[in-house]
């Protein structure tokens, strides 16, 4: 390629090889007759150009001689689509605002893009990432820097964060001088039309590759999968499947974020009699249906849950039945999960890793009272004034205010005599664990680094508590225990976590571990009186 060649800026796409006509492909409703554009040597290309009332774009100059620009008209934002054939794919390009639109939804191949940048950028060149992560609120973030740096810089934590794109330098100037990878490439290139074949060729190969899988074998430990692929149609199905078993198997349903539970009495479920119920799950909402047979999507995603207050008034939040499901699906060899509404595959190694590191926590031999309804605050006072002598209540009500970039930290729900550092939540989706691992592991590092945040915390506590912990040296950790409890109604001796929350809690215990605590798991039983309130009232129930 010559040096005296205009830098162009491309953003390309890889068609599935499923998809092997351009009808196929292209909303060709919403443009012009294509204009068939041919590279000598290398056969043709079409350019299909949205129909609009336009001038000549900047874009156009890269088909100069090959197109006549009064097509335009007189506005220079004119969107289209480059489509071309090299051997057996098909790839296309867009150009101008809104050229992507003009691509036909789940018919080009997912993190392309990503996966070329990963294979061909100088591993010391990173400039830019976004990720999304699986913590209390799910974030997606763009990361900047100011200067070319590796992956590792921009903090991402490899077993909790997706990588949804990079911006870097590619190693090969050839195949350009910056590149964007997500699930379009965007590139920047010294490159003419005649250069096209060769360059898709060499992406292609970039992105068939598997070198990535060296420097970042995380990358395929989880992924989203787009609500308009048609693997979600196989999954939804199987979803369906296990609805109309005996024994719904590998699903449950859960509150699907943070609420406060002292403004919420109670549950209802739309369609079903007006019954408060006290928690959300899975038999409560199939009490509403007179044939599980007869569900399918529409009664997932229409179908709602409230809650409730004593007047059975819905108040506060409302979600859909699709969004509280958790579930986890073996199909074709991978493993899907379904949480907070969307789809995810996990790579089946991270699944085992994570089930093992998961078994590893050691179950907690305390044995707290059986829950018997209310809110997290309820139980916790009830603990505390049952057993005064072993229990000091220090939940939110007693949040310390501490400066650092924290605000406002509970040091936990109940400090007990024996130095374990209690913290309680209702059994819920990723989320709200996500905040209660959060919450033991910031607590756990301040108790351990941070003297003034001792001498809060001792401020709190009455005696003989208070005398546990020494403010003006590190407490000796491995006489503390970090103990997570969970407010649970499965009929399990033991707790089945959503996925994301056995990842979110396996960091949080390395992490604590890291500073010498010792980190536990409990299943706090509900009350079997308190949970007959939960069996199907009598007379006549929803339809489905």
């Amino acid at each position: 390629m010559t040096k005296d060649k205009n830098v162009v800026h491309l953003n390309v796409f890889l068609v599935k090889a499923s998809y092997n006509d351009a009808n196929s492909i292209i909303h060709q409703d919403k443009c012009l007759k294509p204009l068939e554009i041919v590279i000598t040597g290398y056969g043709k290309g079409e350019l299909y150009i949205k129909i609009s009332t336009g001038g000549a774009p900047k874009w156009a100059s890269f088909f100069d001689g090959e197109i006549d620009v009064r097509l335009f008209g007189k506005v220079s934002s004119v969107a289209a689509v480059f489509l071309f054939k090299t051997d057996d794919r098909y790839f296309v390009l867009t150009f101008g605002q809104g050229g992507r639109f003009l691509i036909k939804e789940d018919v080009c191949e997912e993190r392309f893009g990503l996966i070329v940048a990963l294979n061909s950028v100088d591993k010391d060149s990173f400039r830019c990432v976004d990720k999304q992560t699986f913590d209390t609120i799910q974030s997606h973030t763009r990361i900047q820097s100011i200067k070319e740096t590796t992956a590792d810089q921009f903090g991402l934590d490899v077993e909790q964060d997706i990588l949804r794109a990079i911006v870097g330098s590619p190693r090969d100037h050839n195949l350009g001088t910056r590149m964007t990878g997500s699930d379009s490439l965007s590139v920047s290139a010294k490159v003419d039309l005649s250069d096209l074949p060769l360059l898709l060729k060499s992406y292609r190969e970039k992105f068939e590759e598997t070198s990535y899988r060296i420097d970042y074998p995380w990358v395929n430990n989880i992924a989203e999968i787009k609500s308009s692929s048609t693997i979600i149609y196989d999954l939804d199905a199987k979803l369906l499947e296990k609805f109309a078993g005996e024994e719904p198997s590998g699903l449950w349903l859960s509150v699907p974020e943070i609420i406060q539970w002292d403004s919420v009495k109670g549950f209802i479920y739309s369609g079903g009699r007006k019954i408060i119920h006290s928690d959300i799950n899975l038999e409560g909402f199939l009490c509403t249906i007179d044939d599980k047979a007869a569900i399918n999507l529409d009664t997932l995603k229409k179908r709602h849950v409230y809650c409730a207050d004593d007047d059975h008034n819905r108040i506060y939040k409302s979600w859909s039945i699709y969004k509280c499901l958790y579930a986890e699906i073996d199909h074709d060899n991978a493993t899907y999960i379904l949480n907070g509404g969307k789809w995810f595959i996990v790579d089946r190694n991270f699944v085992a890793r994570t089930d093992l590191e998961f078994a590893r926590i050691d179950r907690s031999l305390l044995s707290l009272p059986h829950y018997k309804g209310g809110s997290e605050g309820n139980y916790n006072d009830n603990v505390a004034n049952m057993f005064p002598d072993k229990y000091a209540l220090m939940d939110d009500r007693n949040r310390i205010f501490h400066s650092g970039g924290h605000g406002q930290v509970e040091f936990c729900d109940l400090f007990s005599t024996d130095k374990e550092i209690i913290h309680i939540k209702k059994y819920g989706q990723s989320s709200v664990f996500s905040h209660l691992f959060s919450q033991g592991f910031v607590s756990g590092q301040l108790l351990q680094l941070d003297a003034e945040f001792r001498r809060k915390v001792v401020e709190k506590l009455k005696n003989p508590f208070n005398s546990l912990i020494k403010v003006d040296s590190r407490p000796d950790v491995k006489e503390f225990s970090v103990v997570f409890g969970i407010i649970s109604d499965s009929e399990d001796n033991d707790l089945h976590l959503p996925f994301f929350s056995r990842v979110n809690l396996n960091n949080a215990a390395k992490k604590l571990k890291g500073f010498g605590y010792r980190v536990e798991l409990l299943k706090i039983c509900v009350d079997q009186t308190y949970a007959k309130n939960k069996i199907c009232p009598p007379g006549r129930k929803g339809k489905a």
